[in-house]
């Protein structure tokens, strides 16, 4: 019970805290600010900066770590959909580790002896960004694979893993595919709303069942 309690609180909270990051990080660090201009805003206010960076690294560790634990939870010889489910696992732990790493390039724009040494906040940023992008492309595929698990072994709710899995495609098409378009971008827009939502109501799902095994 213990360690479903534990994944269904990180399935949780995570959404719920980059919600919050969302609407307190400094402002001009949105995508339609340079990155030079994200740095000096960074800069601008540092606390904040650094509060809400820890904030984001916390919340999106929980879904992805969360994510891990939830489909491991899955995997057995006997188990239809295991090896998706094993697959969704190691992407999340990849997402993870990529986020750990994004991490450390954005607490370095705080550093005056990194920029004094010849580092450029900038390209911190850049990279990072460029980085975080490509933990959405992993766990797009994680929650596609994982939400076919579930529909697959009906272990949490067939309807809810089948929603996920949808989502999960909307969002790798959107952050996939390599040509501008409005219908695109809209596609990618719409996985990207419901892949937190889907991440909480598997948490929801996953703490009612360590409940139900309990009694």
């Amino acid at each position: 019970m213990g360690s479903k309690m534990l994944t269904g609180s990180m399935l949780i909270i995570g959404p719920i805290l980059a919600i919050i990051m969302l609407f307190i990080e400094p402002g001009g660090t949105t995508d339609e600010a340079s990155f030079s201009d994200t740095a000096q805003n960074l800069l601008d206010s540092a606390t904040l900066g650094q509060i809400t960076g820890v904030g984001w690294t916390v919340a999106v560790l929980a879904i992805t770590v969360g994510t891990a634990y939830l489909a491991r939870s899955m995997q057995g010889q006997q188990k239809t959909g295991s090896d998706l489910a094993g697959l969704a696992s190691v992407l999340a732990l990849l997402s993870a580790a990529i986020v750990a790493v994004e991490y450390g390039l954005h607490n370095v724009v705080y550093d005056s002896g990194w920029t004094d040494q010849g580092g450029d906040a900038a390209n911190a940023i850049a990279i990072g960004e460029a980085m975080f992008r490509g933990m959405f492309t992993f766990m797009a595929a994680a929650s596609l694979l994982l939400g076919i698990a579930i529909f697959l072994q009906k272990n949490l709710n067939h309807i809810a893993g089948g929603i996920t899995a949808l989502f999960g495609a909307l969002l790798l098409l959107g952050w996939t595919l390599p040509f501008e378009s409005d219908i695109l971008d809209l596609v990618g827009f719409i996985g990207f709303l419901g892949w937190p939502i889907m991440t909480i109501v598997l948490g929801i799902l996953t703490i009612l069942s360590a409940r139900k095994e309990a009694n």
